[in-house]
């Protein structure tokens, strides 16, 4: 008789720690208000978020800021509010993207900014400021182009240009219009 109580008390410890265990793990994965964070819910949220991207020299590249920065476990996807682009370059000038909201892929290799997108490459020795204004614009950074899907307008000191879409390479400086394509050349005055 001794023997079989012998044998109980182990196995009730065992089954009481394995239940304590379970437990612990569940409140410690539970968020404070006890219930599971649903996939629709962000995973984290920065306030006045900055990045800056560098090459191997150390050589600043982009930078991407925004007023508020949402990350998905679940899809891996980042949403930001009024973000701002700026892709840095000596050679091309800089050009910079602002939009009411965007949206980054999982790999952070595509920026897909929308509401309000403006766009606005800086003046440079013998050439004058451009502004391009669209609803949605499309950044490729690692492969510097840039897509607009949708109706684009470009305005700089001689050039007015309205069209369906758009795209731009912009380390060939080349830009691609399609769609109803609609240009007005305003000439020098003398």
């Amino acid at each position: 008789m001794i023997g079989r109580g012998s044998l109980w008390l182990p196995l009730a410890m065992l089954v009481l720690l394995a239940g304590l265990s379970f437990w612990i793990e569940r409140v410690v994965q539970l968020p404070a208000n006890g219930r599971q964070a649903a996939e629709s819910e962000p995973e984290g949220i920065m306030e006045n978020f900055d990045a800056l991207r560098t090459d191997p020299a150390g050589n600043p590249e982009y930078r991407l800021s925004a007023r508020r920065l949402k990350h998905y476990s679940g899809s891996k996807l980042t949403e930001m509010e009024s973000p701002r682009f700026v892709r840095l370059d000596a050679k091309a000038g800089e050009i910079t993207a602002v939009a009411q909201q965007a949206t980054i892929s999982r790999d952070g290799n595509e920026v897909d900014l929308q509401g309000s997108v403006n766009v606005v490459r800086a003046a440079r020795a013998g050439q004058s400021a451009m502004t391009l204004r669209t609803a949605r614009l499309i950044v490729f950074p690692e492969r510097n182009l840039l897509r607009a899907p949708g109706v684009i307008e470009i305005r700089d000191d001689i050039l007015d240009v309205r069209a369906g879409a758009m795209e731009y390479n912009a380390e060939r400086r080349i830009i691609k219009l399609t769609g109803r394509v609609k240009a007005r050349y305003i000439s020098a005055r003398k």
